[in-house]
């Protein structure tokens, strides 16, 4: 969808994946390369706009037509907010007055977390969106985690949608203490949450397969060639191949960019190989060739 002077402009690119997989770095990644991706982000490079809107589970376990034209008056929202400065009208200041009510209530996870001012302030710096000084980059974007829900629904909303989807070890990623999304979207897909014989490393490791083969599987289906995949493990051991790999998949000029610059980015983290560490025998054997299946070693 092309909005206005923007249309010269790349993107919109967006990031995603099951929380903690290193979707941090490639929008640093993106952010070095030129391309805006919000005003209103946090540590993490989340786009606090995104989170905000769209943080919002019941859309999918009710699943009805009604929730989809919801989705997309928020992504209508959004794409302005992001683009042209949204000065919204009366409905759409309705939308988020309700998503900012529904966040104070309920917060963004299973503890709470964003309830409160949070989502107030995210919602005043929403109405008050400036136009972005489109000579200071090459293109737009964003980055929040749990874009990978909406694949099938930004394909139908964008025409030129790009997105890059990480994956990091499942099983490091089980003994993360990062397992909102599990509590947030693990109904989806038929997860027992509050069954207290399943560990929650399992219940991680669960999820972490079906939601990963759900977004390769809707993004191969529907993106197609604007859909790529990063394994962040294999970012951190080889930045150059991976990093030259997003720039074609972006398609932009490589002797335009410091790689060298970029090449610093990826880092394993200290809780790389946290697994080994812990007796994996509550995982089953499914569940761990899943593992291996997506490219990952696991050493038990």
């Amino acid at each position: 969808m092309v909005i206005g002077s923007q249309s010269n402009w790349l993107g919109p690119v967006a990031i995603g994946g099951v929380g903690g997989s290193g979707t941090r770095v490639v929008a640093e990644i993106l952010i070095h390369l030129g391309f805006y991706m919000g005003k209103d982000l946090n540590s993490a490079n989340d786009n606090l706009w995104f989170t905000l809107l769209f943080k919002r589970p019941r859309w999918f376990l009710e699943n009805s037509e009604k929730n989809e034209s919801q989705i997309v008056k928020g992504l209508s929202i959004f794409e302005k907010a992001m683009t042209v400065g949204l000065q919204p009208r009366h409905e759409e200041k309705r939308f988020i007055m309700a998503a900012t009510l529904e966040m104070m209530t309920k917060g963004h996870d299973y503890s709470g977390s964003g309830r409160g001012f949070w989502p107030i302030k995210r919602a005043i710096t929403l109405i008050r969106s400036k136009k972005p000084d489109t000579s200071r980059y090459i293109g737009w974007g964003w980055k929040e985690p749990n874009t990978h829900i909406y694949i099938e629904l930004l394909d139908k909303y964008f025409q030129n949608l790009k997105y890059i989807h990480l994956i990091r070890h499942g099983i490091d990623m089980a003994y993360s203490s990062n397992q909102s999304q599990v509590y947030n979207w693990g109904t989806m897909f038929g997860i027992k949450l509050h069954d207290p014989s399943i560990p929650l490393p399992k219940l991680s490791l669960m999820y972490w397969n079906e939601a990963n083969r759900r977004a390769i599987t809707l993004g191969q289906k529907f993106l197609k060639e604007r859909f790529l995949v990063i394994n962040f493990d294999k970012l951190c051991m080889n930045p150059r191949r991976e990093i030259i790999s997003l720039i074609d998949f972006l398609r932009l000029d490589i002797k335009c960019v410091n790689m060298e610059e970029l090449e610093r980015l990826p880092q394993f983290p200290e809780s790389a190989g946290r697994y080994k560490n812990y007796d994996l025998s509550i995982f089953d054997k499914a569940e761990i060739e899943a593992v291996r299946e997506l490219g990952f070693v696991v050493d038990n």
